[in-house]
């Protein structure tokens, strides 16, 4: 049977529908313009929040009202500053270190002469620390006179140099042990495990006099100094003027000094059982510049008044080609300071109520510590002792940080042994 063909009906379809499409194209591009309307300027709108009640409407327009006025004032400004680096912090994680040094291994032919001049390649091949700060803060003037460091090391010592700008180099003390922090002195702290307990203390002046100490825990934590322990240490003084002389000028002192790692991890626990350290080892260190402001009193000096310079931060041990390499960070660092901070924060309760809390709500930390972005969970128990914090590191791939509150630091078993 024969089809009656419908191309004519397809045809006038399609024509109809492009000239529709047009059509409403033209409408569109010909339409009255009209102004777009306002948009609404909510306090809840305009910070990005739903606002939950007419208390927190209140506050946030009034915060939009004055914030402006705020950051006109120095001294809110850096306030407001402070809390927004805070905050971020606790969605970054972003917790800075203090000052690092990276200290390179002797290699080949290095040879340190302990002479007390610093003159050695092996001195000249590496940098100096930054300068010292006051221990006040950084916000602090700079010291008028500088100070700085030097390390390397080898399988058996770990060798420190420092120069002490001084234009009037004297000292008095002139027994080992005797209270040599009482002279202009360097003092070097060391806490290779990083635990807060068992570290080492040295103190050295002029003369080249050395008390060295083992503190159980620091001195706010009642630590008790066990002048027992014995660094065996050896070392030479250089002073660039003469010593004990008001006549003459004087422009620095130079320390050079090799310390025996064996003595230096000694009630480290059994976890740093070494004699050497391994690569990329990282040791808390501390050090500092005691200096007396004296008068001339003809041909000797007297003491005024004490004032000091400090540096704190971590050193680093590394087997490789001198600036070869850069301070390696660590895994375990943000949990490190959400202990320290937890610490910090039950201490300031107990120092306002006179007992500790394992309610986290009642005390004053960082909101990094609680965001859930930078540790998995932190808990608090209190005992016999007065409280243990545990810290769980994110990623669940490290293990459990403690702290307690005699301020021993430490991470998965704990770990004590004296010697």
């Amino acid at each position: 049977m024969a089809v009656k063909s419908q191309s004519p009906l397809v045809i006038t379809v399609i024509v109809g529908l492009l000239a529709l499409g047009v059509g409403l194209v033209i409408g569109y591009l010909l339409r009255p313009f009209k102004e777009p309307p306002a948009p609404h300027t909510s306090a809840d709108q305009l910070w990005g929040i739903e606002a939950a009640d007419d208390d927190k409407i209140a506050a946030l327009d009034m915060l939009k009202d004055c914030s402006h006025l705020a950051r006109e004032n120095a001294v809110i400004s850096k306030h407001l500053l402070e809390n927004d680096v805070e905050a971020c912090r606790a969605v970054t994680c972003d917790i800075p270190y203090p000052r690092t040094y990276v200290i390179y291994k002797l290699r080949g032919n290095d040879v340190i002469d302990l002479d007390g001049r610093l003159e050695d390649k092996a001195w000249k091949d590496v940098a100096w620390s930054d300068s010292f700060i006051d221990i006040q803060g950084r916000e602090f003037p700079e010291p008028r006179l500088k100070t700085k460091v030097k390390m390397r090391y080898d399988y058996r010592f770990l060798y420190i140099g420092a120069l002490l700008e001084e234009p009037d180099v004297w000292s008095n003390v002139t027994l080992h042990d005797g209270p040599v922090y009482q002279d202009n002195s360097f003092q070097i702290l060391f806490d290779s495990r990083q635990s807060n307990v068992n570290y080492k203390e040295i103190t050295i002046n002029a003369r080249g006099i050395v008390a060295d100490l083992m503190m159980t825990k620091p001195y706010v934590d009642s630590g008790e100094p066990l002048q027992f322990w014995e660094s065996d240490l050896v070392s030479e003084v250089y002073v660039h003027g003469s010593l004990n002389n008001p006549n003459s000028e004087d422009e620095y002192w130079t320390i050079e000094m090799a310390v025996p790692f064996s003595t230096l991890y000694q009630g480290s626990g059994a976890s740093m059982n070494r004699s050497t350290p391994i690569h990329d080892e990282t040791w808390r260190a501390n050090f500092l510049r005691a200096q007396w402001s004296v008068k001339k009193r003809g041909t000797h000096y007297e003491k005024e008044k004490n004032s000091g310079t400090d540096w704190w931060g971590l050193i680093q041990f590394q087997d490789a080609e001198i600036n070869s390499t850069h301070f390696m960070t660590s895994e375990k660092w943000v949990a490190t300071n959400a202990l320290l901070d937890t610490y910090s924060a039950l201490q300031a309760f107990h120092a306002v109520t006179g007992r500790y809390t394992d309610r986290k709500e009642l005390l004053h930390l960082p909101p990094y510590v609680f965001s859930g972005k930078c540790v998995d969970d932190i808990s608090i128990k209190l005992d016999w002792s007065g409280f243990h914090v545990t810290v769980k590191p994110k990623g669940g791939n490290l293990e459990d940080g403690h702290i307690k509150a005699d301020h021993f630091l430490w991470f998965g078993k704990e770990d004590m042994q004296y010697f």
